[in-house]
């Protein structure tokens, strides 16, 4: 973080009720960092009050297992100089796991994808054409988008970076975009609270809760017939999550609820494959570990780190 080539920012950290020396370690820098320390609250809560701490007017993000590549921000802020009506930027990044690492986005087809261009005319559409994926840590946000947009919601326990992003989306379509990586997601970097978080989330239930919550939202923007093609895209990837796992009930739950956003035949599909999920769940999961094992699977994957944690953890239950 301190050897960005771009001089200019203010570096705040905020501590989320951290139990180990990280208090220490920040003051340890002086007045190069703001320490604000709060309770345990979450992501959320955590960089609302980043946010409201700032004395500048471009807010970046960078969680705790991310990291920035050092020309992160001046790239980011030429880019934004250079398109002033634009209001946010992001960037490709990195997936990291010890020593390999893969892009998230091929260079190339992104750089297509812009057609010459420094932004995305339409964020909806840079999701569902599944051009580029947007990571926290590579958003930088001028803070009259979360005046105009309002700030992160705590009340999601795994979706407040979506749902932030698309409630500013209804606002703010054009979104700058650099496609090489500027950061880097390390998956290897795993807490306990938020493994649990992430293995909970897996079910599905609050992805389903965002997409009623954000249907309706569209509806009211003007905005419904650009979002439903993110929409699908979204339970598509969890109702393959929750297939991946055997849970039958969530898989169910989220073609019932969602019945116009699915096809007939996949719909059908996921009636047979739930008749005997636990067969489904085994299959996939062997298929996968093949894919894995013979070197097949492209992108880093934090799959493999979260089943390992999973059965470490019912081993030691049943330990005790």
């Amino acid at each position: 973080m301190l050897g960005q080539t771009c001089a200019d920012y203010e570096l705040i950290v905020v501590d989320d009720g951290s139990t180990d020396n990280t208090g220490e370690i920040v003051k340890s820098y002086g007045s190069k960092v703001r320490y604000i320390y709060q309770q345990n609250a979450g992501d959320g809560p955590a960089r609302n009050a980043g946010i409201h701490a700032a004395g500048g007017q471009w807010i970046a993000f960078l969680d705790h297992d991310d990291e920035w590549m050092a020309e992160k921000l001046r790239l980011q802020m030429v880019l934004l100089e250079r398109n002033p009506q634009l209001r946010w930027c992001a960037a490709n990044f990195y997936k990291q796991s010890a020593t390999r690492k893969t892009t998230v986005g091929d260079e190339k087809a992104l750089t297509a994808a812009l057609g010459g261009k420094d932004y995305f005319e339409n964020f909806f559409s840079a999701v569902s054409g599944d051009k580029c994926e947007f990571m926290t840590s590579t958003m930088v946000i001028h803070k009259e988008v979360f005046e105009r947009a309002g700030v992160f919601d705590s009340c999601w326990m795994r979706c407040a970076d979506m749902d932030m992003w698309w409630r500013i989306a209804y606002q703010f379509s054009c979104i700058g975009y650099l496609p090489q990586p500027l950061a880097a997601l390390h998956i290897d970097v795993q807490d306990i609270v938020s493994t649990k978080l992430r293995l909970e989330s897996k079910r599905g239930e609050e992805t389903r809760k965002l997409i009623a919550r954000h249907l309706k939202l569209a509806d009211e923007k003007g905005k419904l017939g650009e979002f439903k093609p993110v929409a699908r895209l979204v339970l598509q990837n969890s109702l393959l999550s929750t297939l991946y796992r055997g849970f039958k009930e969530d898989s169910l739950a989220i073609v019932g609820q969602f019945r116009d956003l699915f096809p007939w035949y996949l719909r059908f599909t996921t009636y047979l494959l739930t008749i005997f999920p636990k067969v489904t769940s085994a299959a996939a999961k062997a298929a996968a570990y093949i894919w894995h094992k013979l070197g097949m699977e492209r992108e880093v994957s934090r799959r493999w780190i979260e089943l390992e944690d999973a059965e470490s953890g019912s081993k030691k239950g049943c330990e005790r």
